[in-house]
C-alpha cells in the first residue's frame, strides 16, 4: 500500500492530499456486481426454473466482469429473446423487465470503457440514474401500452425487429470501437 504524500498547491499555499477523500466514490467492483445481479435476476424471471438459466447467469457475470462487446451483446440478447419466447403476452413482468433490461444495458455500456478496478464518482452515478429515469418516463408508458395490447396478436415480428435493431446497433458499436 502506498501512502499519499502532501502536495504543495501553487497559488493557494496549502497542502492537499495526493489521494482525494473517497467518501463520494463508489468502487467499480460494486457497480459490476450490481450489474451482474440485475442481469441474473432478469434471467431467472425469463427462464423461470429451467436448467437453461445457467447460460444467461454465466454470460451476465462474464459481461459484467470482462469488458467485451460480444459478451454484453450476447447477454442482452439472451435476456430479450428468452423474455419473448418464455413469457406469455400480457405478463405484468413486462414493466419490470423493460426497466431491468434498460438498467443492465446502461450499466454494461458504462462498464465497457472503465477499468476492471477503480472508482467512479457518486455524482456520475446519480447523473446516470437521472438519465435512466428520464428514459423510463417514456419507456414505461410504451411498455404499459404493449401490455394492454398484449392479447391483440403475436409478438415474434416485434421481437424480430427489436433484435435486428439491437444487432445493427451492436455492429455499429463494434465498428466505432475499432476505429
Amino acid at each position: 500500500m502506498r501512502l499519499s504524500r502532501p502536495v504543495h498547491t501553487p497559488g493557494r499555499g496549502a497542502t492537499d492530499r495526493a489521494v482525494p477523500d473517497r467518501g463520494e466514490l463508489v468502487p467499480l467492483a460494486a457497480v459490476r456486481c450490481a450489474t451482474a445481479l440485475v442481469a441474473v435476476l432478469l434471467g431467472t424471471v425469463v427462464w423461470s426454473g429451467s436448467f437453461w438459466v445457467v447460460l444467461p447467469v454465466v454470460v451476465a457475470a462474464g459481461a459484467a466482469v470482462l469488458p467485451s462487446i460480444g459478451l454484453v451483446t450476447l447477454s442482452l440478447l439472451l435476456l430479450a429473446v428468452a423474455y419473448a419466447v418464455n413469457v406469455p403476452a400480457g405478463s405484468p413482468w413486462l414493466l419490470v423487465f423493460v426497466a431491468g433490461l434498460h438498467a443492465v444495458f446502461v450499466l454494461y455500456l458504462l462498464l465497457l470503457r472503465l477499468p476492471l478496478r477503480g472508482w467512479i464518482s457518486g455524482a456520475a452515478l446519480r447523473e446516470l440514474a437521472w438519465s435512466f429515469l428520464r428514459i423510463q418516463a417514456v419507456a414505461q408508458p410504451v411498455a404499459l401500452l404493449a401490455l394492454l395490447l398484449g392479447g391483440a396478436g403475436s409478438s415474434p415480428g416485434v421481437v424480430a425487429v427489436g433484435v435486428a435493431a439491437f444487432s445493427a446497433w451492436a455492429l455499429w458499436l463494434v465498428g466505432q470501437h475499432r476505429a
